[in-house]
């Protein structure tokens, strides 16, 4: 199994987001692996019309867009904080079940993260039809084959 860094999880969750279509008109989490500034994301609002969003949905979406970007702007700070101790823990050769403690409470919130990106996906699926969330699915699996690399 491979193993999954901190900053390859946080790109991992932004991409699950932007796969909902929730990543844009917010700014993006603090992270040195950000997009490119010009380069645009493609989101559900970047297909209301065909998908025939609602001003409501999108009033909806974007909400919980702003709550979940905030949420993990915060996370993602503490991470940050907690991997510049942990690392100073192991360079001064800290007791075990100390350092084993600091990756508990990393651990801990990498799971929040990823339960809480769970909960807003059926979020979104309950603010969508069926029908638009078909069309959303469509649209995403065309848009993840035209973009293999």
């Amino acid at each position: 199994m491979r193993k999954i860094t901190l900053p390859a999880i946080a790109i991992l969750f932004i991409a699950m987001m932007a796969s909902y279509g929730l990543a844009q008109d917010v700014p993006g989490p603090k992270s040195d692996n950000s997009l490119n500034q010009q380069e645009q994301v493609k989101t559900i609002f970047s297909f209301k019309n065909d998908i025939a969003l609602t001003d409501d949905q999108e009033v909806k979406l974007k909400a919980l867009l702003y709550d979940e970007q905030t949420a993990l702007d915060t996370d993602n700070d503490t991470l940050k904080a907690l991997g510049t101790e942990l690392s100073k823990m192991i360079d001064s050769k800290a007791d075990m079940q100390l350092i084993k403690g600091k990756l508990e409470e990393i651990s801990k919130i990498q799971v929040e993260i990823s339960y809480r990106n769970i909960e807003n996906g059926r979020k979104v699926e309950e603010i969508l039809t069926p029908d638009q969330l078909e069309k959303w699915r469509a649209i995403q699996k065309n848009f993840a084959s035209q973009h293999k690399t």
